[in-house]
């Protein structure tokens, strides 16, 4: 969405990124609850993922405070120099842009903290 352009189609911008956004929070999430599976004793589990639950919407609630931040940061230093609806592209951009750098970190937390995991549910002896 950060480099769609306001007279292209829908199919051709939202489509494809509704398509791609849900990817890397899911993935964060699961390995999450992989990583708290493996680490955490059966009579705790339940407790750790509660926790693990409350983190990521108290993250998710953060995330949505910092985009709005950026956004209307820039809208506003825009608006002073341009029109009032190429500012709030603009400030629509920075947050786009700043998704797709949260993006990449939650792809690259992902990844290490499935390094090591191995297989989860094996019976152990």
């Amino acid at each position: 969405m950060a480099t769609a352009q306001p007279s292209w189609t829908y199919w051709t911008n939202t489509f494809v990124a509704q398509l791609l956004q849900p990817v890397n929070c899911n993935a964060l999430f699961t390995v999450g609850l992989i990583i708290i599976t493996d680490i955490f004793p059966e009579d705790t589990k339940a407790l750790a993922g509660a926790v693990f639950n409350t983190a990521a919407q108290f993250g998710t609630a953060l995330g949505f405070a910092i985009l709005q931040v950026i956004s209307s940061v820039v809208t506003e230093n825009k608006e002073v120099n341009e029109g009032e609806v190429t500012a709030l592209l603009a400030g629509y951009r920075a947050s786009f842009w700043t998704m797709f750098a949260f993006m990449i970190l939650c792809t690259a937390i992902s990844g290490l903290g499935l390094r090591k995991t191995g297989r989860i549910g094996l019976k152990r002896d």
